[in-house]
């Protein structure tokens, strides 16, 4: 049986992505982490409106993550790709702009991010790569603001690629307004 994993680094969409693929049909298997929200938002700021789609880490670290997740949508950033069993795979990977990346990160955790930005893209072009030659992986790259932008050419690519999803209701989910870190309108390195 089939898992569905969305990848990417944090604040690159796979929450959203995670979101929009239960609305379209999936079944998701996450840990309740509405906490982060409170911990990390205000009256102003809710970093994930829709919740986080995570594991614990105790599930994640189950020998033979994810095999017991068969049949179902898991979140798995992309620290955590090298360690996915063996299976058969569909995985979602989303790449986003770095810049964009650095500041939903430090205006989420109030802190610098500490990997810099060649580093950024060296780590997303390592995961890819191991995704790539994997034969039990089948992958599909999207970019964060295309997947925003164009949300039901995206679900219908899925949908085509093998997703058993209603692409026009993952579609309707995608709120743009959600994408509060634009490049175009950020003091880049501020």
């Amino acid at each position: 049986m089939t898992t569905y994993i969305v990848s990417g680094y944090m604040r690159s969409g796979t929450s959203m992505m995670m979101h929009a693929l239960e609305a379209g049909g999936l079944e998701a298997a996450f840990a309740d982490r509405e906490y982060l929200n409170r911990r990390h938002g205000d009256i102003h700021y809710k970093p994930n409106p829709d919740g986080f789609y995570e594991l614990t880490r105790r599930e994640y670290s189950q020998p033979g993550f994810p095999r017991m997740y068969d049949g179902k949508l898991v979140k798995v950033l992309m620290g955590g790709i090298p360690r996915i069993a063996a299976g058969d795979h569909k995985v979602v990977f989303m790449r986003r702009d770095y810049e964009e990346i650095r500041q939903s990160y430090e205006a989420f955790f109030d802190s610098k991010m500490q990997l810099s930005e060649d580093a950024y893209y060296q780590r997303v072009e390592d995961t890819l790569g191991i995704l790539r030659v994997r034969g039990d992986v089948q992958l599909d790259v999207f970019n964060y603001r295309a997947v925003v932008e164009v949300p039901l050419l995206t679900f219908a690519q899925l949908n085509y690629n093998g997703w058993p999803i209603d692409g026009v209701k993952a579609a309707c989910v995608i709120d743009e307004k959600q994408c509060r870190f634009r490049r175009e309108e950020l003091a880049i390195g501020a």
